[in-house]
């Protein structure tokens, strides 16, 4: 069984509710598989409202999965270090 990702929500953090992959959560942790990494990007491409609020949030808690449409390690890009001026 795989785990679940459980997310404690500031409330700060309403932007959430918006988010195309609301109820989706085992297809965007870091355990999923290629197949689910690759679906969950295009529907955070196509249709989520909300790209810019994920992508900041993923950075501050340094998210490793998929957010904002990106496969993350620890809120930064997989493959693309970000410089020290980013």
């Amino acid at each position: 069984m795989r785990p679940t990702l459980t997310v404690i929500v500031d409330p700060a953090d309403r932007w959430m509710s918006r988010a195309a992959c609301i109820g989706q959560a085992p297809a965007y942790d870091e355990t999923a598989t290629p197949w689910e990494q690759r679906k969950a990007r295009q529907l955070c491409l196509t249709s989520c409202p909300v790209l810019a609020e994920c992508r900041e949030w993923a950075r501050r808690t340094k998210f490793t999965g998929t957010a904002a449409g990106e496969t993350l390690l620890y809120g930064r890009r997989r493959g693309h270090p970000e410089t020290a001026a980013s």
